[in-house]
């Protein structure tokens, strides 16, 4: 094997270790319980949803910027196939006159 090719290779394995290490929690691998918990424990986390999918997902208002409101978010957990978690931070609507910008 050339000088080359052992080094692609390697570089080629460090950075599929990494990806994996640093891979985002999966709502489908957890329970709904154990998914609400970390949105709730963490303020504001990224989360896989899907296979190609993943969201911000926040316990309150105060984990947004200000000129978001929150919006209400479901997802599929191991154990129901509609969870509610928390929410996302959505750009606020005009016509939304709400105190607390909940959707």
């Amino acid at each position: 094997m050339s000088k080359i090719t052992a080094m692609a290779l390697s570089g080629a394995i460090v950075l599929l270790i990494s990806t994996s290490t640093y891979a985002r929690p999966d709502t489908r691998k957890m329970s709904c319980q154990e998914a609400r918990s970390l949105v709730a424990r963490s303020g504001g986390v990224v989360l896989s949803t899907g296979a190609r999918t993943y969201d911000r997902f926040v316990a309150s208002i105060r984990f947004c910027q200000p000129y978001e409101r929150l919006k209400r978010r479901w997802v599929p957990t191991r154990d129901q196939k509609s969870c509610f978690i928390g929410y996302s931070c959505e750009p606020a609507d005009d016509s939304y006159d709400g105190i607390f910008g909940y959707d």
